[in-house]
């Protein structure tokens, strides 16, 4: 049996967040790591601790999560992904640049998401 799939979550609107808990505490071979509201918290917290996946909005209550995928921009084998309702071209591609591996519409993607953190917790690691 392989570990499980360490997560890390940086969301600041509560109800989000608590949703987005909810659907990863349902998946098999995942494990909520932690949680940050702003991109201080986030990088202080991932400079301390080990994940396998990180799930970030762009809009923080301080920072933004653009400046936080720069910030992690060498590491590597860190699983970037992007879940926002600001998904423009622009965006999309900024975040590509500073290492986003996925991008996600928070109002379309949900199932998506879902999908690709099943696919990512079933393969050993």
């Amino acid at each position: 049996m392989s570990a499980p799939l360490r997560v890390f979550l940086v969301e600041d609107f509560p109800p989000v967040r608590e949703l987005i808990i909810e659907n990863l505490h349902e998946i098999a071979g995942l494990e909520l790591a932690g949680v940050a509201e702003d991109e201080q918290g986030a990088l202080s917290w991932l400079n301390s601790h080990a994940c396998d996946v990180l799930i970030l909005d762009l809009e923080l209550r301080q920072g933004n999560g653009l400046g936080l995928l720069k910030s992690l921009q060498s590491a590597s084998k860190l699983v970037k992904i992007v879940y926002s309702n600001h998904v423009s071209a622009n965006i999309r591609s900024l975040a590509q640049h500073f290492g986003a591996s996925y991008f996600f519409d928070k109002t379309l993607d949900t199932p998506k998401l879902r999908r690709l953190l099943e696919r990512l917790s079933a393969q050993p690691n």
